[in-house]
């Protein structure tokens, strides 16, 4: 017996792919934006992180930014080198490192993060506060239902 057709469906109607492209062609323009300051978005995001909380594990910044342990070791490794954070013992327990943002990150992350308020007005200026407010909600509870999505979302 034959397998049953698929039905086809139109592929611009997928919200799946909708919010990849997205997501893709937003985080492509934010990183041409954020290149003068010598760091993608992922980096901004750590540095932000570490503005709210500064002294996190890389294992809770991973979480928090939901990117693997490799990943965040690597962006840090950088950020480092860059004198952006610098890694510091943990007075509690010595086999964790803390990381804590510099004075220079500190001022990177503020330049950074006027260049991402100015993405945003542009990108979802055609929205209207409480619009920009619904979709927020609707893509944090979608982020929820994620695998791996545990942590803080944006």
């Amino acid at each position: 017996m034959p397998a049953p057709a698929a039905t086809p469906i139109a592929l611009e109607a997928v919200l799946a792919r909708r919010l990849g492209v997205a997501g893709r062609l937003l985080r492509t323009l934010a990183d041409a934006r954020l290149s003068g300051l010598g760091l993608g978005a992922p980096a901004l995001g750590v540095l932000l992180r570490l503005v709210e909380a500064d002294g996190l594990t890389q294992a809770e910044l991973s979480r928090r930014q939901r990117v693997e342990a490799p990943s965040m070791c690597r962006m840090v490794d950088r950020l480092a080198r860059d004198g952006l954070v610098e890694r510091r013992p943990d007075a509690a327990d010595r086999r964790v490192a803390r990381v804590a943002i510099t004075a220079t990150g500190r001022d990177v992350a503020a330049r950074g993060a006027a260049v991402a308020q100015a993405l945003e007005r542009e990108v979802f200026g055609g929205l209207d506060p409480g619009e920009r407010e619904l979709l927020a909600d609707l893509l944090g509870r979608v982020l929820d239902r994620l695998p791996g999505a545990g942590g803080t979302a944006s």
